[in-house]
């Protein structure tokens, strides 16, 4: 007897249907003389590309040891099984009795998505209605003031006044210009 992992896709509309599939799996091997190692009812998760125009399905696992015989039976039973919509079987070289990687990161996945949800804060309008609802009448935006406008005007001012003052030269940067530029020009009539 060999090793087996097998992996089903349930459609999700039909997901109460999984654990049954995994039972009738179990029985099939145990009839037959097989071991049961590993199986596991995953649940929802999201798919990472459609697969017949589905983005959710509930997952299947199973870890098992049987004769090709029930492999065969259980292929038969995933091709005529409707709620199926992707199968995978593959040999394994050993027994897989822990939990799975998939069973583990679905769970991860949960325990963050409530993680979340618990200490995400309230919507801004949330905390408004409620507001509105304490102070009896609707908050109105204030306008802004005469005494705002001038602080913001003089701003504006020192702001343009300090970008002028940056673009002025100043005297004394005109007269070492020019110093430079007769320094120049006398070494290059000593050169000639």
């Amino acid at each position: 007897m060999r090793h087996y992992e097998i992996v089903f896709l349930v459609h999700p509309d039909q997901s109460d249907q999984t654990q049954s599939i995994l039972s009738k799996f179990s029985s099939i091997v145990k009839d037959s003389r097989g071991v049961v190692h590993r199986s596991e009812n995953i649940g929802n998760k999201r798919l990472s590309y459609p697969i017949q125009d589905q983005f959710k399905a509930s997952f299947g696992l199973m870890n098992i040891e049987c004769n090709q015989e029930v492999i065969k039976e259980i292929k038969d039973s995933f091709r005529f099984n409707d709620s199926i919509i992707r199968d995978l079987i593959s040999v394994t070289k050993k027994a897989h009795t822990d939990v799975s990687a998939l069973s583990s990161q679905a769970d991860e996945e949960a325990e963050l998505e409530t993680g979340f949800d618990s200490q995400r804060p309230s919507s801004p309008k949330k905390d408004l209605k409620e507001q509105d609802r304490s102070d009896g009448e609707k908050k109105v935006a204030k306008e802004p003031t005469e005494s705002s406008d001038k602080e913001v005007d003089e701003e504006a001012e020192n702001l343009n006044s300090s970008e002028k003052e940056a673009k002025e030269p100043t005297e004394s940067s005109d007269k070492e210009v020019d110093e430079e530029a007769e320094n120049l020009n006398s070494s290059e009539k000593e050169e000639k």
